[in-house]
């Protein structure tokens, strides 16, 4: 079951908010703008069906949306140091949108795009499939992408996101989702409050600009150590100078198999939400800058209010040899996957 419902116009193109259903009750909301997800509906332990992830109050501020609300990252998540990458011995210089850095796929990145979509019904399932066609040197990235990011709401009330590409020139390529999670149900609780396990047995330390320095460090004895179920509050306010810098968690972590490899919960409202990749690593980040934005429920954002899990190829890889280097080649196809799986603990 899905409906659809055309909301703004940016660059004389039609943004349309997409919603799909299943039989038990949960719903996902997707918006053509930056592929993005608006919402995800889901039942608590008492059957009350509440938002689990941060969505604005007004759906045209999604078009601005500095803290990346639910959308799409590309070409390629993360930061990339000073804005330049080599391939085949020529230097790209990328746009720069954070301080001397590229972020996030620079300013006009696929985050701020309308991509075409088209809806498929298969059996009970619905998909919704978004395309979008990057331009060779679009903000200084070689090559012509042909990018398609695939949702799919099952019937187990999983999310499943499928991540592909293609390319006629050598390029870089790393895709991820921004989603807030808050499992409390409307945002009642911060994260903070809410528990975490991560099957991660080390981290990527960060340089003053929040880029990873490159070397993997064990989580053991720090205040990343997720591998059991630990509240996201625990240490977050620690006297640790990687927390403090970023003012809470905002670290890529290296995950250690393929599926399952993530965990969170809300002991209050029973949800549980299930993380498994097929990518090598997460970037942890929770919500630490915020900027007043006008959430719904009536709510303000506010420090700790969500959680992202941008499951990718570690970020700035190119510029160390040990990680990926997220390069994509003409002739190679670009597919990863992400599935969020949602129950009751």
């Amino acid at each position: 079951m899905y409906e659809t419902e055309k909301v703004f116009r940016v660059d004389h193109k039609e943004a349309t908010l997409i919603s799909l259903k299943n039989r038990k009750g949960m719903e996902l909301r997707l918006l053509s703008y930056g592929a993005a997800v608006v919402d995800i509906l889901t039942p608590d332990r008492e059957g009350r069906v509440e938002s689990v992830v941060l969505s604005y109050e007004n759906i045209g501020d999604y078009v601005k949306n500095s803290p990346y609300f639910g959308v799409t990252v590309g070409r390629t998540a993360g930061r990339i140091a000073e804005g330049t990458f080599c391939l085949d011995g020529k230097v790209y210089n990328l746009n720069k949108n954070y301080g001397p850095n590229h972020g996030h796929g620079g300013p006009g990145g696929f985050s701020f795009q309308v991509w075409d979509y088209e809806i498929q019904e298969v059996g009970s399932q619905n998909k919704v499939i978004f395309t979008y066609l990057s331009k060779d040197m679009e903000e200084n990235y070689p090559g012509n992408l042909h990018a398609k990011v695939t949702y799919t709401l099952t019937e187990e009330n999983e999310v499943v996101i499928e991540y592909e590409a293609e390319t006629d020139r050598k390029t870089l390529c790393n895709l991820t989702n921004h989603a807030y999670f808050n499992l409390s149900g409307n945002y009642k609780r911060k994260v903070t409050e809410q528990y975490l396990r991560m099957d991660t047995d080390g981290f990527l330390r960060l340089n003053s600009c929040q880029i990873p320095e490159g070397e993997i460090t064990p989580v053991m004895g720090t205040p990343m150590d997720f591998r059991s179920l630990k509240l996201i509050g625990k240490d977050i306010g620690t006297d640790d100078e990687q927390l403090i810098m970023a003012k809470g968690y905002d670290h890529p972590w290296m995950l250690c198999r393929r599926e399952n490899q993530i965990e969170m919960l809300d002991e209050k409202s029973g949800r549980k939400m299930m993380i498994a990749t097929t990518y090598p690593c997460v970037v942890v980040y929770t919500y630490n800058y915020p900027n007043n934005e006008k959430l719904k429920y009536g709510k303000v954002g506010s420090r700790h209010d969500g959680i992202c899990f941008e499951t990718q190829y570690e970020p700035d890889g190119i510029h160390h040899e040990h990680l990926h280097p997220a390069i994509l080649d003409v002739g190679e196809k670009y597919y990863e996957r992400t599935i969020f799986k949602f129950s009751i603990a």
